[in-house]
């Protein structure tokens, strides 16, 4: 740690690049932890379809009697994530007051927590995939029919067309930028309503992210809107003006939250991925 204590300089902070949350506004909020830690989803299981059998005199002409079954999925809010930090009165003033502990907390948002949460939801977003393609390799040539195709493969799970995210790193995205096939695809241009969005691919909100965000040999991920939840239990920032151990401010900040695939829904997510794993 280094304390740089100014002698003449400017009062001027060089503020480091940021981003904002690549992940919200894909998660559903049907469910609530309130008051709790753990949350049960119960999903209902679908009845065989038998033939009606009209000249049956005996029994039900229906078919054989079956009991609807019921599927129960567990979730556990368990990543419990803090950071703690002091402002000391003396070092601030001779640094001339540019450690203001409302920046300090606004800063450790955008650099550190925002980040941390995006890169966390994507892998567990990826590990709880339903459709997995093995050995995808974009290419300028064939980037948009993979996108295409992958897309084919959740329609044909029954996943509505509607609702889907492209997630792409920054590397790969450029293959799909420079892709010779632009039939059905939507140039990558326009407003920017959420990080890392530039645009839509056969439908499918592109949002490019930066490379370390995605999985381990995960070249793209198509993820359909409410298929995951991600609950923030506790979520706490502070600054506390008076503190009995040190003359200044100290800057607090905790994060209980979780990223959950719904068991039901995990063919609303699809993974390419660079290995044959």
């Amino acid at each position: 740690m280094a304390i740089n204590l100014a002698k003449r300089a400017s009062d001027k902070v060089v503020e480091r690049f940021r981003l904002g949350s690549c992940t919200e506004g894909i998660f559903s909020n049907r469910w609530k932890w309130t008051g709790v830690a753990t949350v049960q989803v119960y999903s209902v299981d679908k009845l065989p379809l038998q033939s009606y059998e009209k000249d049956k005199e005996d029994g039900s002409r229906f078919g054989a009697l079956t009991e609807l079954g019921d599927t129960v999925q567990e979730m556990t809010v368990k990543d419990d994530k803090a950071f703690n930090g002091s402002i000391d009165k003396g070092n601030n003033t001779a640094q001339m007051m540019i450690k203001a502990a409302s920046s300090v907390l606004r800063r450790q948002t955008d650099e550190v927590i925002i980040p941390y949460v995006d890169r966390y939801r994507l892998q567990k977003l990826a590990a709880g995939a339903g459709i997995t393609g093995s050995n995808v390799a974009l290419t300028r040539e064939n980037a948009i029919e993979t996108v295409m195709k992958a897309g084919a493969e959740m329609s044909n799970k029954m996943v509505p067309r509607d609702g889907r995210v492209l997630y792409i790193g920054e590397s790969e995205a450029i293959k799909v930028k420079l892709a010779d096939q632009v039939v059905g695809a939507d140039k990558l241009a326009g407003e920017v309503l959420v990080s890392g969005v530039c645009g839509t691919i056969d439908g499918m909100q592109v949002r490019v992210v930066p490379d370390d965000y995605m999985p381990e040999e995960t070249v793209f991920m198509i993820v359909r809107r409410g298929c995951a939840v991600a609950p923030k239990k506790i979520e706490t920032y502070r600054i506390l003006e008076e503190h009995p151990d040190i003359d200044g401010a100290v800057v607090q900040g905790r994060l209980l939250h979780d990223c959950f695939v719904l068991e039901a829904l995990k063919d609303g997510i699809y993974v390419g991925k660079s290995s044959g794993n």
